[in-house]
């Protein structure tokens, strides 16, 4: 008796039958997947904080080694140390000096937002003066503005109560945060351990056919993710120090703060500063009109400046991705998945660009040697 065909309805019949539970319990097992994952969401994001630390640790470890002539493990101590350290200490220096400010800032614009508006109103009108516009009636636009501002001050007086109760979930996430920083710390330390036991297990699992081109796939990831955390750090840095100047040169009002938005919001591509900018632009626009105009026009040169000579120079040669197609990737990307998706579409669509350049130099290559 052939048991070839029996062996073959059996394993066709198991497939349906698994296809058959699949599909009819896909909600229970999507949800169990999904849970599944979240704990390993920790991890995750320690490899992140990790990666993105990377390079100010091995700098750090070079300084040590190299200038201070101190002992390799006593340098990668204190150069974890100084890095984990300097982190905290910039996320401290946020949520003490900036937060503070720009909560209070708007705690002073709701307390006191007939006096703004009545400033608002007055420095409309000598703006329209001075540029030989007739005088218009601002009083239809004042009380639409006045009646929005009342609803959205009731709105953040019910908004405080929320917050407060709020306290448990912010612990619960600082324990998480905490558990996230030492296994960031230890996979830092240890990288070169864990980088030759991932090596290995790819090495000893992985089919010859695919070992080497999954593994060029990986490297290329993994160097296109590195150059635009360097790049778009060391523009976001470059962008919000010199907003910071500019402001603080202008004598304008919240330079700290509308500096370090602009610096945070530049992570994003060609969009992210222009957020910094509307923000800072709206809050001295109820201090001042003639001071938000100086403002927009010193933040266009700004970014024209940005545009022309700093993205080009500190990201555009690191990630080698044309201006049309990172457009292209912020726009598709905030599309798909909003915030997230504007940051993430850079590096995506340099690494595809990347494989899809490669393998057509390739094919070129081989049609020429055809041909000759």
């Amino acid at each position: 008796m052939n048991r070839k065909p029996v062996r073959e309805w059996m394993i066709l019949l198991t497939y349906l039958f698994l296809l058959i539970i699949i599909t009819v319990h896909s909600g229970y097992i999507c949800r169990k997947i999904y849970f599944t994952a979240r704990q390993f969401l920790p991890l995750i994001c320690a490899g992140g904080l990790a990666f993105v630390l990377n390079h100010p640790y091995k700098y750090i470890q070079c300084f040590y080694e190299k200038r201070l002539k101190l002992p390799k493990k006593v340098s990668r101590t204190a150069s974890l140390i100084t890095v984990y350290a300097g982190t905290l200490g910039i996320a401290v220096a946020v949520v003490r000096f900036a937060l503070p400010h720009f909560v209070e800032g708007i705690q002073n614009f709701f307390e006191n937002r007939e006096t703004y508006m009545q400033a608002f109103e007055n420095s409309a009108v000598r703006l329209l003066k001075k540029t030989g516009i007739r005088k218009k009636d601002l009083s239809p636009l004042m009380e639409s503005l006045s009646v929005y501002l009342g609803y959205l001050s009731v709105t953040m007086e019910g908004l405080w109560p929320r917050m407060i109760q709020m306290t448990t979930g912010i612990f619960r996430k600082l324990a998480v945060t905490g558990i996230v920083i030492v296994l960031s710390a230890y996979i830092l330390y240890n990288k070169e351990v864990l980088v030759r036991q991932i090596k290995r297990l790819y090495r000893a699992c992985m089919p010859q056919r695919i070992y080497q081109p999954l593994k060029y796939v990986l490297m290329t990831a993994l160097e296109v993710s590195d150059n635009f955390i360097v790049g778009q750090g060391l523009e976001s840095i470059i962008l919000g120090s010199l907003c910071f100047a500019g402001m603080f040169v202008l004598n304008l009002e919240y330079s700290g703060f509308v500096g370090l938005i602009v610096g945070l919001t530049a992570f994003i591509p060609f969009f992210g500063a222009y957020i910094g900018g509307g923000t800072g632009f709206f809050l001295l626009m109820f201090i001042s009109v003639e001071k938000a105009i100086v403002f927009l026009v010193f933040f266009i040169i700004l970014q024209q400046i940005e545009n022309n000579f700093i993205y080009p120079r500190v990201v555009g040669k690191r990630i080698g991705l044309p201006a049309l197609w990172v457009l292209s990737a912020v726009t598709i990307g905030s599309g798909l998945f909003g915030v997230i998706g504007m940051v993430l579409g850079v590096p995506v669509a340099t690494f595809f660009y990347v494989l899809i350049k490669e393998e057509v130099r390739k094919r070129e290559k081989l049609w020429t040697n055809i041909k000759k």
